[in-house]
């Protein structure tokens, strides 16, 4: 799923800046090589001298074309920025959290998304076999009230009624099995690849979860302990009080450490070298107002991770308390469409017995028909529903993955 990899990217990129932050710690060692010519007094006696060349046997005010080639070893290390480096690297170091957090985050997300488009994927297969049922039925009412038209028992209207009624389950067979092609689209798209198999178990498989939470309350407290984007703002936030460190070190003094060892020569055969060693040391005396302005965006940047951390802990809250009604909702849903199918059919039959011996109307008969396919339909979107609400609360609890693992 290209969620997933773009997630599990986010930890790479977090794992650089991380390397990043702690190079800082390390000291810079360059090598330069820099060519010039002149016949400027100035910068030709400067050459000279740099090349131990310089003679006073010549007129300094024409002293030629001097070349000149000055390689450069440079060592430069920091010893001291007022703890910027330290909080530098703390500070990727919760961002690297908070991405790995983010990538739990994600597949709790996806295993759900999956259990939801399969769930519906035989939902849907399933509504076909009801509509074929449907669609079947009304073709045998169609024949027995055509053989009681022929024998002038029944009126020309009650074959029309069962025509009708005949169009309308073939409409909605054609329109379930559309809904079946587009839940195959669905559980690919989600999978991010293409489903070469197209075979479906005969039945609605139990999940490899279990509704873990008897309580509500339970379930939004361990919601709190186990969601990943709990863990993942609370790292970002962590980041973000390192940040708030960071900027008020632009404050602090700076010393860094120099040292240059520099080769001077014209023709690579004749020259001079030397070295430099030096310690600079940095304080921000004015700089407008910049340090001041990071340190606010800092600050500000805290509090806005801790107002999200406040959002995020509502929405769990209610995310929890929705899926585990949506749960309860589903299993009352199956036992009454469980209940209506039995009486329906029932139903059904004696009307149908009725019909024949001329004691009940059409009306009666596809109204019986009618109530029994949307009870065969109620039920199997609930069984669907009970799977899927079962996923949605383990994902609002934040356990969907490891009790997929199991």
């Amino acid at each position: 799923n290209p969620d997933l990899v773009s997630a599990s990217e986010q930890v790479a990129i977090a794992d650089a800046t991380l390397a990043r932050a702690r190079a800082e710690f390390y000291p810079k060692l360059g090598v330069s090589e820099q060519y010039g010519v002149s016949n400027n007094p100035v910068t030709a006696f400067s050459f000279q001298l740099n090349q131990a060349q310089l003679s006073f046997n010549q007129d300094f005010n024409n002293p030629g074309t001097i070349d000149d080639f000055h390689t450069q070893l440079r060592l430069q290390h920091s010893l001291y920025a007022g703890q910027r480096t330290q909080h530098s690297m703390h500070a990727a170091q919760a961002q690297v959290s908070a991405a790995a957090s983010n990538v739990e985050g994600v597949q709790n997300q996806l295993v759900f998304r999956v259990a939801e488009a399969y769930y519906r994927l035989l939902q849907a297969r399933n509504l076909v076999i009801v509509r074929e049922e449907a669609v079947s039925q009304v073709e045998q009412h169609l024949k027995i009230v055509e053989s009681r038209f022929r024998n002038e028992t029944a009126v020309k209207s009650d074959v029309l009624t069962i025509e009708v009624r005949l169009a309308e389950v073939r409409e909605s067979l054609i329109s379930t099995r559309n809904q079946l092609h587009l839940a195959w689209a669905v559980i690919e798209n989600v999978i991010g690849s293409r489903i070469e198999s197209r075979g479906l178990p005969a039945t609605i498989p139990p999940a490899p979860w279990n509704d873990h939470a008897s309580e509500v309350e339970a379930a939004v407290n361990k919601a709190f302990d186990s969601r990943p984007e709990v863990e993942a703002l609370a790292s970002q936030r962590q980041a973000a009080a390192e940040g708030t460190l960071v900027a008020e070190a632009g404050k602090r003094l700076a010393v860094d450490l120099v040292a240059d060892y520099d080769v001077f020569t014209g023709d690579f055969r004749r020259g001079n070298d030397g070295f430099f060693v030096g310690l600079v040391f940095h304080l921000n005396l004015f700089d407008g107002g910049r340090t001041r302005a990071e340190v606010s965006q800092a600050l500000a940047r805290v509090r806005e991770v801790q107002a999200r951390q406040q959002r995020l802990m509502l929405d769990i809250e209610l995310d929890v308390r929705r899926a585990y009604l949506q749960l309860r909702d589903a299993e009352a849903r199956i036992e009454v469409a469980t209940q209506a199918i039995e009486q329906a059919g029932e139903s059904l039959r004696e009307i149908e017995v009725r019909y024949r011996g001329q004691t009940a109307s059409i009306t009666l008969l596809v109204d019986a028909q009618v109530a029994l396919s949307n009870a065969r339909v109620r039920r199997t979107t609930a069984q669907a529903d009970i799977e899927i609400s079962r996923a949605s609360l383990e994902r609002a609890v934040g356990q969907l993955t490891s009790a997929l693992a199991l």
